[in-house]
């Protein structure tokens, strides 16, 4: 390879990795409890969330009345400390109102308050209330989560109250003075976790609780509530299954990969002196009216902590829980191998966890790291930082000397790949392929998603191997020329940016990363040959054709479903065009940096015969494609791929986007 002046790690297994992975940091020793200031004097915070309040790039912690700044870099350096002036709970971080600033929610039931910030820092903030929730048996909630289940406007508020589940929605206007809009969506439900995700396979959120049988005190049946569209009624609930001991964390995911979401939760011991509390998964055939399979994964001491991510980025997900209780005090990750087994690696002793034990990128290093918030030590906040591949180069040396040194060369798929991070997106880069099939956000969720398992078959490799940017050359002799999967190129970094070269030398491109976008110039292109630009993908990291939404040029946000499997591609032309999900606050774009508006799709492949209908698929985005498999750029162009921090849900907020584009990129 040419001018190759990196110095190329060699890809470790994770287990090998596994004994030195983990770095711990202790960020406070000296947090004060709920009990200090108000009654009951033995309540402890339940809040726990990271996000950028101070908008420097690095993700910051809120954990009740307190906002941890991080220090950046290796986030060894002291975390400075923000105390609000109330005593309250916090338990989101989120831009509430679409200005400058980030905004902290927070609960003292039975009061919700907004505290909007008034400086860039995230220093300082105006505290409003703006609604109720009952108070539980423990003044504040145990169950929170912020989450798109309604389309349209900003992420709705789940939050548990005494014995329901409510359902709160900010308002166009939120400072105007009037109440949030507050819905009871799930009656007869526990105070602790709530779970989130599609289990009916209809493309919305549905929602999972502990319920009390009648005449018992515990949570010990696990229900579904379906999502009905509207939050004037309260929605309709479905037994799941039954647990031995109380139920605490829920969570919902699709543990073995074949589209259907199982429902994970974690029991409650107390006092918690013996190892009698399970972990359990509940699955079905497909039917979630119908009858759930049980299956355990661990029985140990009280374990109220549990996440779900894919930690080792292998594509499939894997599992988090950490004990409460016990002489070990155990933070474990279960590794999933496949097809939901499990092996268990245990990451830390010692140190308790309570509602904690949740996964974020926290230092822009591509991998997840782990934070932890405690109740019989209450007075620690606990940061495990992910050190599985040695990853801090590529953004401190690449991004600022302009020249790359060190970077990571691992496996994804089977196949050898670049790994490029930038303070916003992780990217994996296909060193024969001269494509990307990985797009990460901060948030873990990958916008490509590329797998081999899929197949060439049409229209099934639209689950996983028809994916990929920029996915150039189609036919001829370097037919795969820019696409994942395909060995028709040579890679490497010269000076800072990322070469690919076709093996036959017609083709040559050049990447230039910076920290939200990168930019494709073709240097050589065939001319007996025309390419298109494309993205192939999965906003928000899952195929949701009901969720989704795009613009292009002058026209959006719109949300007609276009089902390219049944000959209904939207073929436009444009310069520019964006993806996003209604349930998420980032949306992919892409750019052609020197267009004339030459014709481009705009449509979605199901990986089956049913279409948009079908349980997995992709996105197909793109400058130069025309019906009929047309390609039809030429000669040199540039390109601009990118994630925008926030939902393009109105036109007010399209016409904000062009601005954008205008400013950044003219």
């Amino acid at each position: 390879m040419k001018n190759l002046i990196l110095t190329l790690c060699v890809s470790l297994s994770w287990t090998a990795l596994y004994a030195q992975q983990w770095h711990y940091i202790e960020i406070e020793s000296n947090k004060q409890k709920w009990g200090d200031w108000n009654e009951p004097n033995w309540l402890r915070y339940f809040g726990l969330d990271a996000g950028d309040v101070d908008h420097d790039g690095d993700l910051d912690i809120l954990s009740g009345r307190y906002v941890y700044h991080n220090p950046g870099g290796s986030m060894d350096g002291p975390w400075k400390r923000t105390v609000l002036d109330d005593n309250v709970d916090g338990i989101f971080i989120m831009d509430v109102d679409n200005d400058p600033y980030t905004d902290l929610i927070a609960q003292a039931l039975p009061n919700i308050y907004w505290y909007e910030a008034v400086d860039t820092e995230g220093t300082r903030y105006v505290r409003k209330k703006v609604t109720e929730v009952p108070a539980t048996s423990h003044i504040n909630s145990q169950g929170f989560e912020k989450v798109q289940l309604i389309p349209g406007g900003k992420e709705e508020l789940l939050i548990a109250g005494n014995g329901n589940v409510y359902l709160i929605r900010i308002p166009e206007n939120p400072g105007s003075g009037e109440k949030w809009p507050t819905y009871l969506v799930g009656r007869n439900t526990s105070d602790e976790g709530i779970g989130v995700g599609d289990l009916d396979g209809d493309g919305d959120l549905d929602i999972a609780c502990g319920r009390r049988k009648e005449g018992e005190d515990e949570p010990r049946q696990l229900v579904w509530f379906e999502n009905s569209g509207s939050v004037e009624t309260s929605w309709s609930s479905y037994l799941i299954g039954e647990t031995e001991h109380p139920i605490d964390r829920i969570k919902i995911a699709d543990l073995n990969d074949n589209h259907q979401n199982e429902v994970v939760i974690t029991e409650e011991r107390y006092p918690g002196h013996e190892p009698d509390g399970y972990v359990y998964w509940f699955s079905n055939n497909g039917d979630a009216k119908g009858t759930w399979a049980k299956s355990v994964l661990t029985q140990q001491y009280s374990t109220n902590n549990l996440d779900i991510k894919d930690l080792d980025n292998d594509g499939d997900l894997d599992l988090v829980t950490a004990e409460h209780k016990g002489p070990s005090l155990e933070l474990q990750l279960w590794e999933n191998l496949g097809n939901a087994s499990f092996e268990k690696k245990v990451i830390s002793n010692g140190k308790e966890n309570h509602l904690g034990a949740k996964c974020f990128d926290l230092d822009n290093d591509g991998d997840l790291d782990i934070i932890g918030a405690a109740w019989d030590a209450y007075q620690y906040m606990h940061l495990w930082r992910n050190e599985s591949s040695s990853r801090r180069t590529v953004n401190e040396v690449a991004l600022k000397s302009k020249t790359l040194r060190d970077t990571l060369v691992t496996q994804y798929q089977g196949r050898n790949h670049f790994v490029i991070k930038t303070k916003h997106i992780t990217y994996y880069y296909d060193i024969l392929g001269g494509g990307f099939s990985r797009l990460i956000d901060v948030d873990g969720n990958d916008w490509v998603s590329f797998k081999t398992s899929s197949g060439q078959s049409y229209p099934q490799g639209a689950a996983g191997m028809f994916r990929g940017v920029p996915n150039l050359v189609y036919h001829g002799d370097s037919n795969g020329a820019g696409h994942p999967g395909f060995d028709q190129c040579n890679s490497w970094f010269e000076n800072g940016k990322l070469y690919s070269e076709s093996k036959n030398k017609k083709w040559k491109w050049v990447w230039t990363f910076s920290d939200d976008h990168a930019e494709l110039e073709i240097l050589v292109a065939d001319l007996t040959s025309n390419y298109w630009f494309l993205y192939e993908g999965i906003p928000g990291g899952r195929f949701s054709p009901d969720q989704y939404y795009y613009g292009f040029d002058d026209k959006g946000p719109q949300s007609q479903i276009h089902d390219f499997y049944n000959g209904e591609s939207l073929f436009t032309r444009l310069n520019w065009a964006y993806a996003g999900v209604k349930n998420n606050d980032k949306v992919f774009y892409m750019l052609h940096k020197n267009g004339t508006k030459q014709p481009g799709i705009i449509s979605y492949l199901g990986n089956s015969t049913n279409g948009i209908q079908s349980k997995d698929g992709m996105t197909v985005f793109g400058f130069g494609r025309g019906p009929d498999t047309n390609a039809l750029l030429s000669g040199k162009n540039t390109f601009i791929i990118g994630l925008y921090p926030k939902k393009i849900d109105s036109p007010e907020a399209h016409d904000a986007f062009e601005i954008y584009l205008k400013n950044t990129f003219e």
